[in-house]
């Protein structure tokens, strides 16, 4: 077989790749794919994958820093709508 018989459509791959990924391994994947394309990789990353740049700098950040996640947690403790007893009423 000849290397030209092994055609892939990377780009496609990268997507599906992508979208089976939690939040966290979204962020830190295009923070990694954005820091292997240079200056203008952030950009260029979010427009690829339809994702604000804040949410690539942060995964690059956390890239950075290694920090290093809770295990089986995808989202930091206390997110989300608060219980009804808690609120005041109008």
């Amino acid at each position: 077989m000849k290397k030209s018989d092994f055609n892939y459509d990377m780009e496609k791959h990268e997507k599906f790749f992508y979208s089976i990924l939690s939040e966290r391994g979204k962020r830190q994947y295009a923070a990694l794919e954005a820091m292997k394309s240079g200056y203008y990789g952030v950009m260029e990353i979010s427009k690829k994958f339809d994702t604000h740049i804040h949410t690539v700098r942060k995964g690059k950040k956390e890239l950075l820093l290694q920090i290093v996640p809770p295990a089986n947690k995808v989202r930091q403790r206390g997110g989300g709508r608060k219980n009804g007893i808690n609120r005041q009423s109008a």
